[in-house]
């Protein structure tokens, strides 16, 4: 029997081990969300206000008597129902103050320059931090701040908070995980022997290569997933197999189209040479996975050990626009395209404007991190207004789409301000007016997109193809291999959705679809249960980019949307994609591994 029989006969087994790895996962994500959200939103024990009157005497809003009011680890207080704390007087505005928990200290600032806030008497104006029994003025209305752990102590008494902390059931999770974690083995394994045995006989090089190559990710793969965990007992291992998952498509599809293209153009060619350009062509991304792999568990420790992102997000607010503007005068590719992104230094291209994605997160995080008075939001509004007007002359319109939405998303929870998100969503519409008028390449683009059902053309041409390879594909594939990804225009990188589809079929790419949404429901899980605003807002970001990434490459492929030059995170071809989203996603594990107990 032939290798390509065996791969046409191992595609159900493949979607099988996808389907598996994908329920276990997310049904394991949905449900520790939804625990976090029920259980972990809760207000911080041991802090709260003492409502006082402004005649100095303690008491409730109807009786003479103490009232508690609780604290968040955000908590805003004004006149607006959207207020943790919410004060019903015209005198107070609708966000007065802001009273959040960092790093283990409670601050407190005004929500704007123009609110008053006092502390024992004295106004303040930047974030100040409380001490227990500070008398806190917000507007008229008159405060107490007590800290019971401190009262306690000073009357040297043993602070205990009353009933134990809600604990997630850890050993269900980690007994789920199990299923899933063998699943990625048996699909490691089965892809990386039908990689070696469909590469030709007659290269027993390049053959031995991608054994060791294979051997070394699933031994690589299994230390991080075991040793990681127990180095940093909250590290979230669902994130690492999700990663983990994602990258083993890439390799298997980058190898696949690599072994094909160059096998079928040197026919003449002799087996070293043959072996040769291979290695030659798949050495780029080979390079990014190694670098990737070897600074994961530095960025992870350093991110959930350190607070050095917060320092560096000034250092990150230059970068942006820096890479950008150096992308801008030096870039190069190809005009056909549209773009010209590529920075060639010693004969290897690079990618600056991904890294720029990395910088854009941390200063996205740090302005929304405890919800800004307006003074901040303009600011920021000015500098990512700068920095989106760089993407648009370059043109990275794919960029544009893909940080946009993120934006708005961060905005929006770490601030409320439903009325100003529309309103930045219908101007930030007008970028594609603007583009559509600027650039000839996104008028062919969109032409081709609205003459997808009538005509093939050359604007069309990729999605019709890449269409045709998917309906090819039906449910369970037609196997590794077997698929024709020739005809496809870029399908190494824009298309490589439609040749998984092909080969995988639909209910395999489905899978890998669904790996993206656990992803975002993890990070949207990490934000629930930090205890600082910028962990929330980073963790927000970074989740929400890679989901927003994958939804736009991949609306772009079925032709719901016009193709934007996105690919298709950790699987498309791309050194610096490649890097810079194993970068972030060791951020975000980083971010999960964060624990700073209120003490």
């Amino acid at each position: 029997m032939q290798i390509h029989e065996v791969s046409y006969l191992l595609r159900y087994l493949v979607a099988v081990l996808i389907v598996i790895f994908v329920w276990l996962q997310l049904r394991l994500s949905v449900k520790e969300l939804r625990w976090d959200m029920k259980n972990l939103i809760l207000p911080v024990k041991g802090y709260f206000l003492m409502f006082r009157k402004a005649d100095g005497q303690f008491a409730g809003p109807e009786h003479e008597q103490v009232q508690a009011l609780p604290l968040y680890h955000t908590t805003s207080i004004g006149r607006s129902s959207t207020c943790d704390i919410q004060i019903r007087r015209e005198t107070i505005s609708k966000r007065q103050a802001i009273i959040y928990l960092y790093d283990g200290i409670w601050f407190i600032r005004p929500a704007g320059r123009t609110q008053k806030v006092l502390i024992n008497g004295v106004r303040i104006i930047p974030p100040t931090p409380l001490e227990n029994q500070d008398q806190l003025t917000v507007g008229d209305q008159d405060f107490i701040f007590v800290n019971e752990k401190q009262s306690a102590d000073d009357a040297g008494l043993l602070f205990r908070s009353t009933g134990p902390a809600p604990v997630f059931p850890k050993p269900l999770s980690a007994k789920k995980l199990r299923g899933s974690w063998l699943a990625l083995n048996l699909l490691t394994l089965l892809c990386s022997l039908l990689l070696v045995f469909l590469t030709p006989a007659s290269l027993p090089d390049l053959r031995l290569v991608l054994s060791i190559f294979c051997f070394g990710f699933l031994v690589f793969a299994n230390i991080y997933y075991w040793l990681l965990p127990a180095l940093l007992k909250s590290l979230d291992r669902v994130l690492i197999l999700a990663l983990l998952l994602l990258i083993l498509i890439g390799i298997v599809f980058q190898v696949r189209l690599s072994l094909t293209a160059i096998i079928a153009a040197g026919k003449d060619l002799s087996s070293s040479a043959l072996t040769a350009a291979v290695l030659s062509d798949l050495s780029t991304q080979g390079l990014s996975l190694f670098l990737g792999f070897a600074l994961l568990p530095a960025i992870l420790v350093l991110v959930a050990r350190t607070r050095l992102l917060e320092p560096l997000s000034i250092l990150c607010a230059v970068a942006t626009p820096l890479l950008l503007l150096v992308t801008l005068f030096f870039g190069v590719g190809s005009e056909s395209y549209g773009a010209t992104l590529w920075i060639n230094i010693g004969g290897t291209s690079i990618q600056l404007t991904e890294f720029a994605k990395i910088t854009y997160l941390v200063v996205l995080a740090s302005f929304f991190k405890n919800r800004p008075v307006r003074r901040n939001q303009l600011i920021f509004a000015g500098w990512a207004g700068m920095v989106f007007f760089l993407i648009m002359l370059l043109p990275d319109l794919g960029s544009a789409m893909i940080l946009l939405p993120t934006t708005l998303l961060v905005f929006v929870v770490m601030t409320s301000e439903y009325w100003t998100t529309l309103l930045i969503l219908f101007s930030g519409s007008g970028l594609g007016v603007m583009a559509f008028a600027l650039f000839p390449h996104v008028q062919r683009r969109l032409s081709g997109w609205t003459s997808l059902w009538s005509e093939v053309n050359d604007s069309n041409r990729q999605i019709v193809y890449g269409l045709q390879a998917m309906a090819r594909g039906g449910l369970f594939g037609r196997g590794i291999a077997n698929g024709n990804p020739g005809g496809i225009p870029l399908v190494s990188s824009d298309m490589v959705f439609s040749i998984i589809c092909e080969e995988l079929g639909l209910i395999s790419a489905l899978g890998i679809v669904m790996v993206f949404i656990i992803i975002w429901l993890r990070s949207a899980r990490i934000t629930v249960v930090a205890k600082d605003g910028f962990t929330s807002s980073l963790a927000l970001g970074i989740g929400t980019l890679f989901f927003f990434e994958a939804v736009i490459v991949i609306a772009g492929v079925t032709g719901l949307i016009p193709l934007t030059g996105a690919t298709l995170p950790l699987i498309a071809k791309g050194g610096s994609s490649l890097l810079a989203k194993m970068i972030l996603l060791s951020i975000q594990l980083g971010l999960s591994a964060r624990r700073t107990e209120v003490s």
